[in-house]
This record gives C-alpha cells, structure tokens and sequence, in this order.
C-alpha cells in the first residue's frame, strides 16, 4: 500500500510539472473562456502567482472574480460576491499557496491555490480557496482508479 501512495504522489509531480513546463508560455487566445465581460465595473484587486491570476472587480453591490490560468488543466473561474457597504483593496486579501501549503513560491514548488479573503466593516464576508490543478489531480485519480 505504501509502495502504491509513492508512485501516485510521484506520478502527480511529475505530471504537473510536465503540464507546466509546457504550457508555461502557451496561453491561447482565450476563445474557451468561461469568464463573462465585466463592463463599468472598477478593478479593485488583481493579483498573479506564478501561471495564475485573479482580478477582484467591484460593480455596484457586487464583487467579480476572475481566476484565470496559462495552464490548459484549468477551466477559467467566475465567482461573486454580494456587498452592503464600500469595499476598499484594503478589505480583500488574496494568499498564494503552493502544493504542501507553503507561501513562499521555489523554483519546483509553484503557486497552484489562491485563498480569497473579503471583509466588510471588519468581519469576514467571503472566504475560498481557488485550486488550480484540481482537474488534473482528479484526472490522475480517475487514471489510477480504472487499473
């Protein structure tokens, strides 16, 4: 059984790092898109870890957030956030995270979660967790399991 775990935690790294490398700089025209044009709104945040990025965007009552990625196992996210006062930069907080959890990005340990904090008059109103490489970690998964 142990044996088993190792090769899946290893076959997980190397294809992740595989994944990355070659899509490092291949980012498309962005046709596939799933990200819905913000139109008038004000970008409050924008933040970028390594391949991945998240802007913050205020419209009226209502936060955007876009999460994109240059990597071709993540399909582009749309969340929002509804608001009943005045959000500032200073009550959105954004902490890039790597595999084991770590903040600090290495040269073989990228960033692939953003963790999104929104406050409103001091409490906190939103907080998630934006996992870059789930599919491919799923995708892996699924692999292993039709063995």
């Amino acid at each position: 059984m142990r044996k088993k775990e190792i090769i899946i935690i290893i076959s997980l790294l190397v294809f992740w790092g595989c994944a990355a490398y070659l899509t490092r700089d291949n980012k498309g025209s962005g046709e596939d898109s799933v990200l819905q044009p913000i139109i008038g709104g004000e970008l409050l945040v924008s933040s970028k870890g390594g391949y991945h990025s998240v802007e913050i965007y205020k419209l009226e009552n209502m936060l955007i957030i876009n999460a994109e990625s240059e990597t071709e196992f993540f399909d582009d996210t749309q969340l929002t956030v509804e608001t009943q006062g005045d959000i500032s930069p200073e009550d959105i907080e954004i902490i890039w995270m790597t595999i084991g959890g770590g903040t600090e990005e290495t040269e073989n340990n990228d960033f692939i979660i953003a963790e999104i904090k929104i406050y409103e008059d001091d409490e906190l109103i939103f907080d998630t967790k934006i996992n870059f490489i789930k599919k491919a970690i799923e995708a892996i998964g699924e692999a292993f399991e039709n063995e």
